[in-house]
């Protein structure tokens, strides 16, 4: 295989604009970056789990487990996020992702020996600094591997990753919470370890091999479309960034926040459904957890295929804001589901909403990030896919699952009253998302001609 162009930091004169890298080891590094954020909704989506095991232990509330499933987690992934996200702009992302997937890692396993509700949330903490470069560098590299016109569903495999990774947490949880005795197992040099334990240790183990198979055979690849200089003057600036955003305010202010309000649905739902399972239907999450693993799992990766799929045809077709487009094809899906599936009866009926929910989230969510990238110039990429993940961060994987905890606690007031608050917290993020959606088709394209000029 040949060498690719690698681009060394403070270089003088810029670069004369290399190929994309052939394709199928571009389809290996997203392979690669497919596992390693499989891997990190491993230990993300575990909580959710948990909630049961986690509350007798230590004594906590609703509310206070929220907080280790959201914003424990959420506020110092987004707020790393910014920072990093310059770092992607400018450095070697292969690297940055070694990096964040050794620390996020290191952070799972001490969780699991945690003693106290603060060593909780410190270890929560430390995970999301870990976490918060894999995003943006991974968008990043993608978006210099592949083409433009298969963009779209190369960003939607990787994006199955999320799916896949959160759906197989739920599996692994159910599977070790049903297989281990409630007594839990005689480790060797650890003593007897609970469930919940185990569960955290099993999903920092595949940490080391698989960055030393990062390190191995992934390279930086050269960036495209618009080769710079990666001196410090060449790069934008804050001011540049920002006044990039507000000469686009309309378009902006929609694509960079619908997935936001999604994400309120999505995580809302993920860290509560199988503490739903358990309180409605007395389905306990050693039984609920592999059913909603397969749901999630499934449901999500053909709702983001399909997603990326539609996308690629809807800018061949010449279609205005096709990429923008598929995200309102994904609200009109699940805008009732979501509502509906904690009310349902029985179980089965829940079941099959949830499914339809998640299917329609996955096309509407994984279809931000090739939406934004889109309207942004390469070199802003890290930078605008750092205050996606922001917003992302702080509204959905903080609030989605503490909006719920707060309806619960302080509306309602009762454990049982917990499906009133997932549909409660669901209808106006799906309103308002839909009007964002609707209602940023134009400016949208406006501001993709501005930069790339009309479809051909």
């Amino acid at each position: 295989m040949a060498a690719l162009p690698f681009i060394t930091p403070g270089t003088s004169s810029p670069p004369s604009r290399p190929g994309y890298p052939p394709a199928r080891y571009a389809w290996y590094v997203i392979a690669v970056l497919f596992v390693v954020t499989l891997l990190s909704q491993l230990d993300r989506q575990l909580p959710a789990l948990l909630v049961k095991p986690l509350r007798k232990e230590f004594g906590i509330s609703d509310t206070a487990f929220s907080l280790l499933q959201g914003y424990a987690f959420a506020v110092f992934y987004t707020l790393a996020g910014l920072p990093l996200g310059r770092f992607v702009d400018r450095g070697n992302r292969r690297n940055l992702i070694f990096v964040g997937l050794l620390a996020w890692s290191a952070a799972t396993a001490l969780f699991a020996f945690g003693q106290s509700y603060t060593q909780l949330l410190l270890a929560r903490i430390g995970v999301g600094v870990g976490e918060a470069v894999l995003a943006p560098a991974a968008y990043s590299l993608i978006a210099d591997l592949i083409e433009p016109r298969r963009r779209g569903r190369a960003l939607a495999a990787y994006y199955v990753s999320i799916a896949v990774g959160s759906g197989a947490s739920l599996l692994l949880g159910g599977w070790l919470l049903a297989a281990i005795p409630k007594e839990g197992l005689v480790v060797a040099g650890l003593g007897s370890l609970p469930a919940w334990r185990l569960a955290f240790l099993a999903a920092a183990l595949p940490a080391v091999p698989l960055a030393l198979v990062l390190l191995a055979t992934v390279r930086e690849p050269a960036r495209q479309e618009e080769v710079r200089s990666l001196s410090a003057d060449d790069q934008p600036g804050l001011a540049e960034f920002l006044r990039y955003l507000r000469d686009n305010a309309a378009t902006f202010a929609r694509v960079l926040s619908y997935p936001a309000l999604l994400s309120v649905i999505g995580y809302g739902a993920l860290a509560w459904a199988p503490a739903l399972f358990d309180r409605a239907y007395g389905l306990p999450p050693s039984r609920s957890g592999v059913v909603l693993g397969l749901i999630v799992a499934a449901a999500g990766a053909i709702g983001t295929m399909s997603s990326g799929f539609l996308s690629d045809r809807w800018v061949a077709q010449g279609k205005p804001a096709a990429r923008f487009r598929v995200a309102l094809t994904g609200v009109a899906l699940f805008a009732v589901p979501s509502v509906l599936w904690p009310l349902m009866p029985n179980a089965g009926l829940a079941y099959a909403l949830l499914f339809l929910n998640v299917l329609g989230l996955g096309v509407a969510q994984s279809a931000a990030p090739a939406s934004i990238q889109a309207v942004v110039p390469n070199r802003m990429r890290g930078r605008a896919i750092a205050v996606y993940l922001l917003l992302a961060g702080l509204l959905g994987i903080g609030l989605g699952p503490t909006s719920v905890a707060l309806v619960t606690d302080y509306v309602f007031h009762a454990d049982a009253d917990l499906p009133y608050s997932l549909a409660l917290t669901a209808l106006p993020s799906t309103l308002l998302g839909l009007w964002l959606i609707a209602s940023g088709l134009k400016p949208y394209e406006l501001t993709r001609r501005a930069l790339h000029g009309p479809l051909k």
